[in-house]
């Protein structure tokens, strides 16, 4: 009776798995409704307008980022700093795209939900950042940045925009 169970409930276990993955991989990726004019180089202008830390407020910097797409895979990269992320994008509506980045790093965790509106060879938003601080394993200190955004594109879709990828 007992290898009867087992049998059963291995079949039912190995059933379920394979049931599982078939939904995960039937699903709509986000990044295909990403509008392709995205991709490319851009001049990023951003000005910090709201912080936990006061210091912060007005602060302007200038940045080039590029967005490429790999298959499912949307990369952000900016070759000022060096800095690269594969990128979560969790909202597309029409022109209007959230994406979010997370970082992790030694007793610190950051997230970024930048949320941009293309308008031809320009997009404009707003670029959110949450930095979690923690010590002994324990949140210890959170912060917030805000930072409106304007992005002039400097190139094309990309290499990967032009394969279709």
């Amino acid at each position: 009776m007992k290898k009867i169970f087992l049998i059963l409930f291995g079949l039912f276990f190995m059933f379920s798995v394979n049931v599982n993955a078939a939904m995960i991989q039937g699903g709509i990726s986000m990044s295909d409704q990403v509008p392709k004019e995205f991709f490319g180089d851009w001049k990023v202008v951003s000005v910090c307008t709201k912080a936990t830390d006061s210091s912060l407020l007005n602060t302007k910097s200038l940045d080039i980022w590029v967005l490429s797409r790999m298959g499912q895979t949307i990369s952000l990269s900016n070759p000022l700093s060096g800095a690269t992320a594969q990128i979560d994008v969790d909202e597309v509506n029409g022109k209007t795209v959230k994406f979010e980045k997370r970082g992790y790093y030694p007793n610190e965790e950051s997230i970024e939900t930048p949320i941009l509106t293309l308008q031809g060879d320009n997009f404009t938003g707003v670029d959110k950042i949450i930095i979690k601080t923690y010590q002994n394993g324990k949140l210890i200190k959170e912060d917030y940045v805000e930072y409106q955004v304007r992005g002039t594109k400097m190139t094309g879709t990309g290499i990967s925009g032009i394969f279709g990828l």
